[in-house]
Parts: structure tokens; C-alpha cells; sequence
């Protein structure tokens, strides 16, 4: 089913039918969430009874659907599912924005690639009935606005930051494996074992170290060479990322990087569909 619908996506966006319709859907999305963000929020109990509250509607339809149409109706319940991968799933979006020079600038389209494509797809998979899928776009949903409307940045960081940190932690350890495997795979794995002293329970901490492994993952030889000097006075060579980081030269190495890690996952979730089949 998986992979039907990820075929089925592919075509429908290399081909732009879906832009119309996923409009709408996000618009919808919104007037959801606006029922629930509207009022200002000034503790954090609050913040999180609207991610809640949000998300509780969306669980019992999508369960009451599993268990009234899915018994009866096996072919109406599977088009939901594909219908709502669709909506949700972004496979080549992100690809887009890498072409845009705000992309090329920002790197826009790696959080793009992780959020819209590697965690929804993810979720997908893991909950039924497209549960997961529906509730993760409801609470990025939510956090963007709260963004949007300024929300104070210790509650934003305190709530917000930790609830999206949680919602993505899971996919994106397995996007750096991934990532790890497309790429460089001793120094990514090196430098997350580091990162483990930093480890820190934020989202930000997340896109952050997601940024850092795919430069990694890239290879050195692709960044300027520079020559510095130690503490013994001695020549060093070193390899200065940040002087590459915003160079639209780099983004055919990202893009490349991301469609492996995509290979892989792609892969790997072939191989356990057609062995639940052989089951």
C-alpha cells in the first residue's frame, strides 16, 4: 500500500496535479487549528491541551473509520489511506525548493525534505489509518502558528520546541542513519556520538545536527581547504564548512545525499512489505 502511494504521489507531482488540492487541504487544516489557537495562551498547561484537543478529534474518526470500513469495505478504507498520503506526503517538494534561490540561500529544503516528506511518511507507516500522518501535520500546524503570532520565547521553547521534539525525534534518528549511510558514514557516526554531551531535548537541536551530518555526510574534499595554526605553532590543515554552508554550488552534494538517504528508506520499507505479504 506503502509503496503504491508513493509511486502514485511521484507521478501526480512531477506532473503538478496536486498543487490545487493540497491547497485547499492545507487551508483547511488551518480553519482546524484556528478553532483551537485563537484564544491567546499564557501558561503552558494550556499550550498543551490544544495539541491535545486538536489531535483527540482526529484519532476517534480515523479509528471509528478503521473499525466500521475497514471490516466491510476494504477497497473504500484503502482509498482513504491513499487519499490522505496524498494530501500529506510531500515527495518532491522539497526538490523544488532546492531549485528556488531562497532555497539555494537558506537550505530551506532540507527541513522541507525531513518534515514534509521523511517524518509524515514515517508516521505513515508507523500509526494506522493515516492516525500518525494526520496528527503530525495538526501539530506542525499548530507550532507554525505559534510562531507566527510571536509566542513568548521562553513558553515557545519550554512547550512548543519540546512538543515538536518529540514528534520528530524518532524519524529524523533514523534520517541520520540514513543520511550516515548515503554518505560518510565513520565521521557521521563519529560526530553524533559527540553530540551526545550536547544532547539537548529541542527541535531546534534537531534541525541543527540534521544541517551538520549531511555536510559531514558530503565529504570534506568538498569544502574549501584552509590552513591554519595550533596551539603548538604548527601548520594545521582544516576544513572550513560554515565558508561553504551558503554556497548554491553545494546543493547538487545535498540533494544527491537526500535522494540516497530516500533510496534507502524507500528500500527498506519495500523489503518489509513484501515480506508481511509472504507472510
Amino acid at each position: 500500500m506503502a509503496i503504491v502511494a508513493l509511486v502514485l504521489t511521484v507521478i501526480l507531482e512531477r506532473y503538478n496535479l496536486l498543487v490545487n488540492i493540497r491547497a485547499g487541504f492545507n487551508n483547511q487544516v488551518l480553519r482546524y487549528i484556528s478553532y483551537f489557537t485563537r484564544q491567546p495562551v499564557q501558561i503552558q498547561r494550556q499550550i498543551r491541551f490544544i495539541y491535545l484537543f486538536a489531535c483527540l478529534p482526529i484519532i476517534l474518526i480515523l479509528i471509528g473509520i478503521k473499525s466500521v470500513i475497514a471490516p466491510h469495505y476494504p477497497v473504500l478504507y484503502a482509498l482513504i489511506k491513499l487519499f490522505l498520503f496524498i494530501l500529506g506526503v510531500h515527495i518532491l517538494t522539497w526538490k523544488e525548493q532546492s531549485k528556488t534561490e531562497y532555497g539555494a540561500r537558506n537550505y530551506f529544503f532540507i527541513e522541507t525534505y525531513a518534515v514534509s516528506f521523511f517524518a509524515a511518511f514515517f508516521w505513515f507507516l508507523v500509526l494506522p489509518t493515516g492516525i500518525g500522518l494526520m496528527c503530525y501535520i495538526v501539530i506542525t500546524a499548530i507550532s507554525n502558528e505559534f510562531k507566527r503570532q510571536g509566542l513568548d520565547s521562553i513558553i515557545y521553547n519550554v512547550v512548543v520546541d519540546k512538543i515538536l521534539f518529540y514528534a520528530n525525534v524518532i524519524p529524523y534518528l533514523f534520517l541520520f542513519l540514513f543520511i550516515a549511510i548515503s554518505g560518510n558514514f565513520e565521521d557521521v557516526t563519529h560526530y553524533l556520538v559527540e553530540q551526545r554531551k550536547n544532547f539537548v531535548k529541542s527541535f531546534f537541536f534537531l534541525e541543527v545536527t540534521l544541517r551538520e551530518i549531511i555536510f559531514i555526510a558530503i565529504g570534506k574534499e568538498k569544502f574549501k581547504l584552509s590552513t591554519g595554526i595550533n596551539s603548538y605553532n604548527e601548520a594545521t590543515e582544516a576544513y572550513d564548512l560554515d565558508a561553504e554552508k551558503f554556497n548554491p554550488k553545494i546543493n547538487s552534494y545535498i540533494v544527491a545525499i537526500l535522494y540516497r538517504a530516500s533510496i534507502f528508506f524507500i528500500a527498506l520499507v519495500s523489503i518489509i512489505s513484501v515480506a508481511n505479504l509472504l507472510r
